[in-house]
């Protein structure tokens, strides 16, 4: 009888002489091989560690409740660390009745309005962020009560032109760097189809050509924030909530800004319908509404040109979560943050997103 040691050495030389056999058994080998190793590499790029799991916990908090330990933009948003703080560009935006719907607003992370002559508004949009933005403008003239509240972000100021008033402030501004169009031209362009002088626009890439070729590509904002807050949830939010109305001057400047529930922010709308943005097609919306009551007078009367006390302190209504805020604002010196209190101590902590403040007049009709 043959032994289990015999059968083994006629399986080997049976094996040994049988070519085919031998070439599918080491392809079999080859395929097994490939496989642990697969197994591997698959284990070791899923298994969380270091910076991956910053990264996905940034992602995360992005897309759920802003986290008390995330970094944050300007707005308060949750960014990635190098998202964070970005050197603010502040840029004045006009707001005829001609020139909506405006470009790149709805993109802005922080806009104030603001009266000029005539009775017409004008923005100061902040952009503090890497999102490309294909179009902003038109960009306008600068008042000096427009250079006051950029000068609060230490970046760049960008306008075309401005008031003696304004210009002779930017002469010598120590505060942030003046990118007027007169000696930036190259980071701005007309529209030819639109009727100057409505029709200066710059755009994201622009800008950060300005800010490359002004050595400023690794400069980081150094303004003081705002405090931020967990939004109210849903199902603690009102329903029914009067909207906020501003009569700046006459019906083509009304504005209104109604509550919605479901996103828990406020839509806009001027003159009577809803004021959109030309790059996206999309309603003007904010988190946040301030309204920042302040000294306004004529300052001359062949121009019309008004002086607006951006210093100081005075009444301020903070809309947020469908819930109104009544307190006061505060900026002692040129170059400061104003803070938004209540109860005259307690700063006003915000929803992380878009902010606008609205510098009305004293005696200008507000109603909620």
């Amino acid at each position: 009888m043959s032994t289990i040691k015999d059968k083994l050495k006629d399986w080997l030389w049976a094996f040994k002489n049988n070519r085919p056999a031998q070439i599918i058994t080491a392809a079999i080998a080859l395929l097994v091989l490939a496989g642990v190793i697969g197994l591997i590499v698959w284990q070791s790029r899923s298994t969380p560690s270091g910076p991956d799991v910053f990264d996905s916990q940034i992602i995360n908090a992005n897309r759920a409740t802003v986290s008390d330990t995330a970094p944050r933009r300007i707005d308060g948003v949750a960014v990635p660390v190098n998202e964070s703080n970005f050197l603010p560009l502040a840029l004045v935006i006009e707001n005829l009745v001609t020139v909506r719907p405006q470009a790149g607003l709805s993109q802005a992370n922080l806009v104030y309005e603001v009266l000029a002559e005539g009775g017409i508004t004008r923005f100061l949009a902040v952009y503090a962020s890497n999102e490309a933005i294909k179009q902003i403008g038109p960009v306008r003239s600068a008042r000096h009560y427009l250079v006051d509240l950029a000068e609060e972000y230490g970046g760049i100021f960008g306008h075309v032109g401005g008031s003696p008033q304004a210009l002779g402030i930017l002469g010598s501004d120590e505060f942030m760097t003046d990118l007027n169009q007169f000696s930036y031209a190259q980071y701005f362009y007309r529209d030819q189809n639109i009727e100057a002088p409505h029709n200066l626009f710059t755009t994201s890439e622009l800008m950060t050509f300005a800010l490359r070729d002004l050595g400023f590509i690794e400069r980081v904002g150094e303004y003081e924030p705002y405090l931020f807050k967990q939004q109210l949830n849903k199902k603690d939010r009102p329903i029914n909530v009067a909207p906020l109305t501003i009569d700046w001057s006459n019906d083509d400047y009304a504005v209104e800004w109604r509550y919605d529930q479901a996103t828990n922010s406020y839509k806009r709308w001027n003159a009577g319908v809803e004021q959109m943005d030309a790059n996206t097609n999309e309603q003007l919306s904010a988190r946040n509404i301030v309204v920042q009551r302040v000294e306004t007078t004529l300052l001359e009367t062949d121009t019309g040109r008004l002086d607006i006390i951006t210093l100081g302190e005075g009444e301020a209504v903070v809309f947020q979560d469908g819930t109104v805020l009544v307190g006061r604002w505060k900026k002692a010196n040129r170059g400061d943050r104003t803070k938004f209190y209540i109860n005259d101590t307690e700063e006003v902590s915000f929803n992380p997103g878009t902010t606008w403040i609205e510098l009305v007049p004293t005696d200008t009709a507000v109603t909620y």
